[in-house]
């Protein structure tokens, strides 16, 4: 199982080292360091200057090093706190059916898959909380909480990726290379989490014919693979059958909305702290951007990744690639959602509420492991 995982590992860090390629290439990343000095509440780093006028403002996006706001980091991490809680609280409907769990074993569980999403690559990471509730609650079979977990993904999707394809009219279009690769990306993942939608609907209220349709599929290439499919098909569907009422649902749905537009909310608060001259609309467009990028696997650390696709739509508001400014901001962003994260998992690692090893060992389940809980499941 190990050596599985540094494979993954090797191919998550190939990628990481593509996308930093791909945002560095341009970035004057030397000017990113230089002389520290605050300067009228502003972090002022290298030939950074804190702008007083709106063609200061324009200057910075060009000059050597960067400046950021302070002023804004406060309502940014009050953000970061609230959609930590929001990701917890919002999860608990889907859950309830399967395993009610109090909020505090909802946060410790919480707290710890979000950490290891962030850092493991390839979405090792999403095994975690699937494996630590089934840990915590005897009888929880691991697949049926993956379920959910599916569910979550392909809602957060669904609603980023329409989100994303409605608001492209309203950007600005000084940069057609760079519209146009926002209109495909956003074309293909709106189709990519419409049919995921599609697909979820049919097999929770159409089992049997779902089952079937895997043997007719991959009963061409292999009875036996179609056979082994079935098996892990059967487990999942059976998380599926176990969703919540259409109140519950509605409910996580609302909470999705929520969550979503606080989080646009919180790119916006780093723009301002950078002053890049993009407006609200923006921000959301960077949001789902970095949402949209994900459904590539992620490095570890979504290293290089996270920063390259937020930073695609900037490139639309007149900023160059080369920018110092806007690579701080992305590079800012990043660093401080990897460390709220990481902080959060780690608390509670420390504490030894939940051990490393077995968050480690989450990340070793796999096909078969799943396959077993089926025929435990039929005993």
């Amino acid at each position: 199982m190990a050596h599985r995982n540094l494979i993954k590992t090797l191919i998550g860090l190939a990628i990481g080292v593509f996308f930093i390629w791909l945002s560095a290439r341009d970035s004057p990343l030397d000017q990113l360091v230089g002389a520290v000095r605050i300067d009228d509440g502003h972090l002022v780093v290298g030939g950074g200057f804190v702008p007083a006028t709106a063609e200061q403002t324009r200057a910075l996006l060009t000059a050597p090093g960067w400046a950021l706001d302070l002023v804004w980091l406060l309502p940014y991490l009050t953000i970061l706190i609230l959609i930590h809680v929001l990701r917890v609280v919002r999860y608990k409907p889907l859950l309830d059916p399967i395993a009610r769990l109090s909020f505090k074993e909802h946060n410790r569980i919480g707290a710890v898959g979000f950490m290891a999403m962030f850092l493991f690559p390839l979405r090792l990471g999403e095994l975690v909380r699937p494996y630590l509730v089934k840990k915590s609650r005897q009888g929880v079979r691991m697949s049926e909480v993956l379920a959910t977990v599916v569910v979550e993904r392909v809602v957060d999707g669904l609603v980023v990726a329409v989100l994303l394809f409605g608001i492209l009219s309203l950007l600005p279009h000084t940069d057609a290379a760079t519209a146009t690769k926002l209109k495909v990306g956003a074309g293909l993942a709106l189709a990519l989490f419409a049919g995921a939608t599609l697909l979820l609907a049919g097999a929770r209220w159409q089992h049997a014919r779902t089952r079937r349709f895997v043997q007719l599929t991959a009963g061409l290439v292999s009875k036996r693979l179609a056979g082994f499919i079935d098996h892990i098909l059967e487990a999942f569907l059976r998380g599926l059958r176990r969703l919540p009422s259409t109140r519950a649902f509605m409910l996580f749905l609302g909470l999705t909305l929520v969550y979503w537009a606080i989080n646009g909310i919180g790119v916006w608060c780093m723009v301002r702290a950078f002053h890049l001259p993009v407006d609200l609309v923006g921000s959301y467009a960077m949001m789902a951007c970095v949402v949209v990028g994900m459904m590539i696997p992620n490095s570890p650390g979504n290293v290089g990744s996270f920063w390259y696709f937020l930073l695609l739509p900037i490139l639309l508001y007149g900023v160059a690639h080369e920018s110092t400014q806007a690579t701080a901001f992305g590079l800012t962003v990043w660093l401080m959602q990897l460390l709220q994260q990481t902080a959060f998992g780690a608390w509670f690692i420390l504490r030894r509420q939940v051990s490393w090893k077995g968050v480690v060992e989450a990340t070793y389940e796999d096909e078969e492991s799943l396959t077993a809980e089926t025929e435990v499941a039929r005993v």
